[in-house]
């Protein structure tokens, strides 16, 4: 795989790659995205493309109708299954159950919670708390326009509105079930525009799992552990249940329903796929999240469409952790950046200033980008006056210990990926950059440095840090995949659709893989959204469910 090939995001390329990226949600979760020509082939014929690439099928649990249904040892019945026991699982089964279906969690681990885990509360608008506490509001209009605005208008603004406009109303059915917010807020005081941010108790997604698995037994619902369905079952072109592995005791359960709701967590953990189906080279790249498509291969399966889709993303250092030092002192501090060419790419504090995700957009433009610095960053992060900025226990000041020691252990494992040199000539030899133009590149920025004005990008004064003395570092900034978002096409009740554009029947795709609200690129202004509409479309898809198929 060519490294040209790590030109992201970029035009219409990206945009059909995306589009594919949803269909390859194939693995561990489902999700709505619209038709998508050949993409939405069932992947156990020969023309599909997830067929063919055994690389992403061998990181699924997916398995054929007529093999696994030869292996079911015990049969159940319910009216609503629901694959995944995250935000958007939880909610859908308690809701199901309040409203008398009979309802069974499937869920793939040996814990509750997914990526809901990890959040520290929801994006509301409108709810009681915020009334309470005398906050007010920007209108619904005013952040639709937000999102109209972010994305060029390439949002479904009538997607956003009903969204919007039902997340307070979710936020108060949390409250109303029992569950108690800490408090309503802008979200760290400068992430988020608004301030709509409910913070989870103890600002802890784990609170909230807890309480909707607890609620969810309360109301009679079943939770399996570590029983991941591997296969949708059909009847006559409907979806009526799923095939589930015990992978404890290595059994086979085939479960029949009348609607099976799937919430699956994406397919960030399937770079195979992600390569399918995005312009995303995973060659270097590294997942925070354990989603590997099995909902969204299921759906294309029996014939659901896929939807563009984003991916939540991040940078780090191929072959460490996001916690290393070198994954904290390139990555997230506002150093030098070099492209591919040798030429700055952009204003590197960026991230500071606006979003994360625009940051990472920037690096991600150029096929590569590399982190410049010298003799003097490394020793200011190690014993002087630290980091530049503050990145999750590390604050504005703080030193980070053994960044020399990963720098050097980097650079002798020689996986083309750090560099170090007494020159910048060599050091521009050694990465494979024309050494005229990197020389070029750091006398202007060392100009700027001194004047105090970066004239090119607008970097603020306070992070032009100047790169003057030997040796010399270059260390290559690697794309990594938080999560994706989006995969199977959905209406606006939460149903999946299929390749023609109608529902399938009896399934519903909820949470990031049925997230159609985002494009290229999520929008922290109005941070806690995915996980706001993790619960909307839980509730959603409940609620339409069991008006559809238990009457």
């Amino acid at each position: 795989m060519e490294l040209d090939r790590r030109n992201f995001l970029k035009g219409a390329a990206a945009a059909g790659a995306l589009a594919g990226l949803a269909s390859a949600g194939l693995m561990s979760g489902c999700s709505p995205a619209e038709g998508n020509g050949d993409k939405t082939a069932q992947a156990t014929e020969p023309s599909s493309p997830a067929a063919k690439n055994e690389r992403a099928l061998a990181a699924s649990i997916v398995e054929s109708e007529s093999e696994v249904s030869s292996k079911v040892t015990e049969t159940r019945e319910c009216d609503i299954v629901i694959l995944g026991s995250g935000g958007s699982g939880l909610s859908a089964a308690v809701r199901a159950s309040e409203l008398g279906a009979r309802v069974i969690v499937l869920e793939k681990g040996s814990s509750l919670g997914g990526s809901t885990i990890g959040t520290e509360g929801m994006f509301g608008w409108g709810s009681k708390l915020q009334s309470e506490n005398g906050i007010e509001l920007s209108s619904v209009a005013e952040l639709v326009d937000e999102e109209n605005v972010y994305t060029n208008y390439r949002c479904d603004a009538v997607l956003w509105n009903k969204f919007i406009s039902s997340s307070g109303r979710s936020a108060d059915w949390l409250m109303d079930e029992g569950y108690q917010f800490d408090r309503v807020d802008i979200y760290k005081k400068a992430v988020s525009s608004f301030k709509c941010f409910h913070w989870w108790a103890d600002e802890s997604g784990q609170t909230l799992i807890d309480f909707l698995a607890e609620r969810a037994k309360e109301q009679g619902a079943e939770i399996l552990t570590q029983t991941p369905a591997v296969c949708l079952k059909t009847d006559q072109g409907a979806v009526a249940g799923v095939y589930a592995h015990d992978t404890a005791n290595n059994t086979y359960l085939e479960i029949s329903a009348k609607a099976v709701i799937a919430g699956c967590g994406g397919y960030a953990a399937n770079p195979a796929l992600i390569e399918q189906l995005t312009d995303w080279d995973m060659t270097y790249a590294n997942s925070t999240a354990t989603g590997t498509g099995d909902a969204v291969i299921m759906a294309e399966n029996v014939g659901a469409g896929t939807y563009m889709t984003a991916i939540l993303p991040a940078i780090h250092v191929y072959g460490y952790a996001t916690a290393d030092p070198i994954v904290i002192g390139c990555c997230n501090q506002p150093l030098l950046f070099l492209n591919q060419d040798g030429n700055r790419c952009m204003d590197e504090s960026l991230f500071i200033r606006a979003h994360k995700a625009l940051f990472v957009n920037a690096i991600m433009s150029q096929k590569q980008c590399y982190c410049v610095f010298d003799q003097a960053i490394v020793d200011r992060f190690e014993s002087g006056d630290g980091i530049f900025s503050a990145w999750r226990a590390f604050t504005v000041g703080s030193n980070i210990e053994d960044f020399q020691a990963q720098i050097d252990e980097c650079i002798n494992r020689d996986m083309g990926n750090a560099f170090v040199a007494d020159t910048v000539e060599d050091l521009a030899k050694a990465v494979g950059i024309d050494a005229k133009t990197m020389s070029e590149s750091i006398k202007r920025y060392n100009e700027f440095c001194a004047a105090g004005t970066d004239e090119d990008y607008l970097k603020d004064a306070a992070y032009l840090t100047p790169v003057e003395a030997g040796p010399f570092y270059a260390v290559r900034l690697d794309p990594s995949v938080t999560n994706t978002i989006g995969g199977l096409d959905v209406d606006y009740n939460n149903q999946v659709i299929n390749t023609d554009g109608d529902p399938v029947p009896g399934l519903y795709c909820v949470g990031v893989d049925g997230n159609k609200l985002y494009k290229e690129t999520y929008n922290y202004a109005m941070s806690g959204g995915l996980v706001s509409y993790a619960i909307y479309s839980g509730l959603t898809a409940a609620e339409h469910a069991c008006e559809t198929h238990l009457s």
